[in-house]
This record gives C-alpha cells, structure tokens and sequence, in this order.
C-alpha cells in the first residue's frame, strides 16, 4: 500500500506545483473563488465522461469510447485534486479520510446485509 501513497503524493505535489504556476499561490491553500471555479468545472468534467459512455442512457444506446472516457476520467481525477488543493487539505487529510470513509461503508454495508438475513 505504501508505494501507491508514494505515487499518489507524487500526483498530487505536482499537480500543486502546476497550480502554483497559473496562481502564484502558496498551496494547498483553502480559496473559496478557487473551489467554486473547479466545483463548476468537476461538473463539465462528469458530463464529459457521460458522453463517452453513454451506454448508461438506454439499453439501445451502444455510444462507449474506452480511450476517451478514460481521458475525461483523469480530466475528473485532476480537478478533484484541485478541489482538495483549494480546500488546504494535504495527502494525509485525503487519504486518512478516504480509508475511514471505505471503512465507514463497508460497515453499513454488513450491517444492512445481517439485517435483510
């Protein structure tokens, strides 16, 4: 699991240093203007990845671009990202907080499934 951190950290210093060059910011920093710009783009982004798989639409519908949802899935990923960076977390708060999450979930999980037993 430790080299995935690693990778994931790597990612994430560069793409700080990235938004350090179009900001001139000291970052991760928590900017307001900053995350409502990338909340709005997280929604461009999602409706980018629809129109490459629009499988979901309707049984008929067989519209799948492996390749390009893939691309709008890191375009996802990446301002994902930004929304963490914008927000002053680091990745401790990310992946602390993503592991209780899963954490969290399977255990509602196990509880509804001994409860429908």
């Amino acid at each position: 699991m430790r080299k995935m951190t690693g990778k994931f950290e790597e990612l994430y210093r560069k793409q700080i240093d990235f938004q350090m060059i179009l900001s001139d910011n000291k970052l991760p920093v928590d900017d307001v203007k900053e995350f409502q710009y990338h909340m709005t783009a997280m929604t461009e982004e999602l409706g980018e990845v629809l129109k490459a798989d629009k499988r979901w639409k309707t049984h008929r519908n067989t519209t799948y671009n492996r390749e390009e949802k893939l691309d709008e899935l890191a375009d996802c990923f990446i301002t994902l990202m930004n929304l963490y960076i914008y927000s002053g977390f680091n990745t401790n708060d990310i992946l602390d907080t993503v592991r209780d999450k899963i954490k969290i979930n399977l255990e509602r999980l196990k509880k509804e499934i001994l409860k429908d037993e």
